[in-house]
């Protein structure tokens, strides 16, 4: 697994396109943290960051790490892989993963521009529990990508849905405003959504003096654990269909 990780981030390095997600970051910062200047409000630098981190690993795992199935398929390696769908499945998840995690840095580089590019007063509470959130929504988002690998294949149009699962999710998700903020009905929505879980975590942890949310925290693995398990046997599946013949993999 770890061959094929190396391998994989061997070859995105190779293409700097692939990066570009990441490198949008610090235009979404300078519009955020203007805005915080602009209306006085430097204390929510921190959780301002937080917000533009979760936005920037989801569309890195949306418009990059769920192509890996369709780049395969238009370099023409997909359909020798379906001779061992299990070790494809396996190698595709582990693909997808180390290229969504990819995206971990980018919470510093965004406390960076705050601190350095602003001179906001940015701190990362309980740092060790952050890390935990962090890494469990690596882990949720990549599940998350594994299902939009699966659309690259099924749907000849899912570039379109790429874009379509930009803003709402960050409206949903909780990334823009707390799910809390949100009507009624969408709220309840986003309660299923693991990434509302995780924007609420990391920001009740930036509040001085407040209880570590553990419950939440919990809540919180098993929806992440629920959206790998979804990814993985989804993904599967298709990969499955492909190989029997179920869907045409080429125009």
């Amino acid at each position: 697994m770890l061959v094929y990780a190396r391998t994989h981030l061997t070859l995105l390095f190779r293409d700097p396109n692939l990066l570009a997600p990441l490198a949008v970051l610090p235009l979404y910062c300078v519009v955020f943290f203007t805005v915080l200047r602009h209306h006085h409000h430097e204390e929510l630098a921190t959780q301002t960051a937080i917000g533009a981190f979760l936005m920037s690993m989801w569309a890195h795992a949306v418009f990059v790490a769920a192509e890996v199935v369709d780049d395969d398929r238009h370099e023409g390696t997909l359909e020798p892989s379906m001779l061992t769908p299990g070790a494809y499945t396996a190698a595709l998840s582990v693909r997808v993963f180390s290229t969504t995690a990819l995206a971990i840095p980018v919470l510093a580089e965004a406390l960076l521009i705050a601190r350095f590019a602003f001179g906001f007063p940015v701190t990362l509470g309980s740092v060790p529990l952050s890390l935990v959130t962090v890494v469990l929504t690596t882990v949720g988002v990549a599940g998350a990508a594994l299902l939009v690998s699966c659309l690259m294949v099924l749907v000849r149009g899912a570039r379109t849905l790429q874009n379509a699962l930009t803003y709402p999710v960050y409206l949903l998700g909780g990334l823009i405003l707390p799910a809390s903020t949100l009507p009624e009905p969408l709220r309840w929505i986003a309660r299923g959504f693991f990434l509302s879980w995780s924007a609420d975590v990391l920001r009740a942890l930036q509040v001085a003096g407040a209880p570590a949310p553990l419950g939440s925290l919990g809540v919180l693995t098993v929806l992440v654990a629920a959206q790998v398990l979804v990814g993985f046997l989804a993904l599967r599946r298709v990969l499955t269909t492909v190989r029997a013949g179920g869907v045409s993999l080429y125009d």
